[in-house]
């Protein structure tokens, strides 16, 4: 009860907040281009004021705005960060005004006579005049110009001790979009297993709006081109030295397995790079992701979802001698969608899998090939092959029960996928837990329930699995789409400035940058599995 109040207290002391950022929106159009050397006038007045005035002026004080959105700022070292358009050559236009009105803003430097893409890549610093006339005193303000969208949090929680907090949130999108910020009251808690233990932490953060009264209630939005939702995971990005796995491994899953069902819902999810400020501090690059619930799969009531969270034995002997609350522990597994740990009722579907599992061969291949969708199940072990995704094998992975005519159909769904294309788990916390393992590109991935349906050629998924890895290396999986994919991934990461950024903030989290690696590992793997599939 205390928690909730707390909660509540902190989002009624932030919510006025977000009438300011309704106040003015600035968003009224697509925000024009400007030509260079248009801004010669006022970069000519800002020295002459320079000159004159007292050099006085707090510029912690300054709240910078562009087109009447208030942008983030890393206090310490008094950087304002504006998300641009980074595959455009000309740079959006719009005023810089300080928020509290009291100031004037010009430009100290004529950035439109700078060649944008190289401004935004190397992280440089274009600087402004902020002065008051009153006050006859000025200061210098310095921006960045981003490739990425930038999340602001505000919060009276300290992030490096506090695991639940409230406060209110604002995504900004490339500056030149209409309606390029969105704003909300939100309530988190820190997310991860493995994760937690780096200094660089993880949340879900659920949007809110509160009525008048106090009332919490859902706030579905979407969130930098994703879909509704109140829900969003906010993935730290921490050991991964390229910064693109997850983000590659996701688009790849989403070309061929997410759509590959007979349901209209998206068997996957989507994520967007962004940089995350909070109070006044920059907290580095981040990947912010469509959390995978009933929701995005289209569970219905009679329907039931599950997560692979741990590793751990599936029995039905130890399924039977514990209860639902108790399934985490003994089975590393959770029900999504479902008040607390669900009904013994809830969980008959994941028992109907694992009791399927403990079959003989001729009896588990019939029942496989009633109760497992084969063509997401050849997908999955395609997938998981390619990437050689260990880690996804005995967790990370969601059960969804879909209801027929014909009884439940079980789909996978990969989740995490950050272990992959070499990287694989080692239990050691000064490697971040991550070791590369370049030998493991010719190496079979065991995984005991593909091997044995392949080993009795349950409901024909030999075949099915031949035919569809020729389909997708003629198309979504061929080197061509493949690398298109990853250099695009490769470049929004490191062209828009965020990758440079983050491992000055993050010194001590991976950066190696070793996309010929990555490369390599991957051209490897493609070769193998093409030979090993063949045969």
């Amino acid at each position: 009860m205390v928690k909730k109040l707390a909660l509540l207290f902190s989002v009624l002391l932030f919510i006025g907040s977000l009438f300011f950022f309704a106040q003015d929106t600035g968003g009224g159009g697509t925000a024009q281009s400007l030509t260079a050397g248009s801004l010669a006038g006022e970069v000519g007045q800002a020295k002459t004021l320079y000159k004159r005035l007292a050099k006085t002026l707090d510029a912690s004080g300054v709240r910078l705005c562009f087109r009447g959105e208030e942008l983030a700022c890393d206090r310490e070292s008094g950087v304002f960060y504006l998300p641009v358009d980074m595959d455009g050559t000309q740079w959006e236009s719009g005023s810089f005004t300080d928020a509290g009105g009291e100031l004037q803003i010009l430009p100290l430097e004529d950035y439109t006579l700078l060649d944008k893409q190289e401004t935004v890549a190397s992280g440089r610093q274009v600087l402004f005049l902020a002065w008051s006339e009153e006050r006859s005193a000025c200061a210098e303000v310095k921006v960045v110009f981003t490739g990425l969208p930038v999340v602001r949090i505000e919060t009276d929680a300290d992030l490096d001790v506090d695991t639940v907090f409230a406060g209110s949130i604002s995504f900004y999108q490339a500056c030149g979009l209409e309606d390029w910020v969105f704003s909300s009251a939100f309530e988190a808690h820190e997310r991860g297993q493995t994760t937690r233990a780096y200094p660089k932490k993880g949340y879900r953060v659920n949007l809110i709006t509160v009525t008048s009264t106090g009332v919490v209630n859902k706030n579905k939005e979407s969130v930098l081109g994703m879909r509704n939702s109140d829900s969003w995971i906010f993935y730290a990005i921490y050991s991964d030295g390229t910064k693109v796995r997850d983000k590659f491994n996701t688009e790849l899953w989403n070309r061929f397995g997410a759509e590959n069902t007979p349901y209209d819902a998206h068997f996957g999810t989507h994520m967007e790079y962004a940089e995350l400020i909070v109070n006044g501090e920059y907290r580095g690059l981040y990947g912010v992701m469509e959390p995978i619930d009933s929701s995005q799969l289209g569970i219905t009531d009679e329907e039931y979802l599950y997560k692979r969270t741990y590793g751990r034995e599936l029995s039905t002997e130890l399924f039977d001698g514990a209860k639902p609350e108790d399934y985490l522990t003994v089975l590393g597994m959770e029900i999504k969608g479902k008040s607390g740990s669900g009904t013994a009722a809830d969980w008959e579907c994941l028992r109907s899998f694992i009791e399927m599992t403990e079959q003989d061969d001729d009896t588990f291949a019939q029942q496989a090939a009633q109760l497992l969708d084969m063509d997401n199940m050849t997908d999955i072990w395609l997938y998981l092959q390619m990437l050689y995704g260990e880690d996804n094998i005995y967790k990370n992975m969601f059960f969804a029960f879909k209801k027929t005519q014909a009884g439940y159909r079980l789909y996978l769904v990969p989740w995490d996928m950050d272990l992959s294309w070499g990287n694989i788990y080692v239990d050691d916390r000064e490697q971040l837990y991550v070791t590369n393992a370049p030998e493991r590109a010719s190496d079979y991935l065991e995984w005991p329930l593909a091997d044995r349906l392949l080993a009795l050629d349950a409901g024909g998924i030999r075949e099915k699995a031949a035919e569809r890895w020729e389909e997708l290396r003629a198309g979504v999986l061929s080197e061509e789409s493949m690398e298109e994919l990853l250099e695009e991934c490769i470049h929004q990461v490191q062209d828009s400035g965020a990758f440079s950024r983050d491992a000055q903030r993050w010194p001590d989290s991976s950066h190696d940058g070793d996309y010929a690696g990555l490369r390599r590992f991957l051209s490897e793997r493609m070769d193998f599995l093409d030979k090993m599939i063949q045969q």
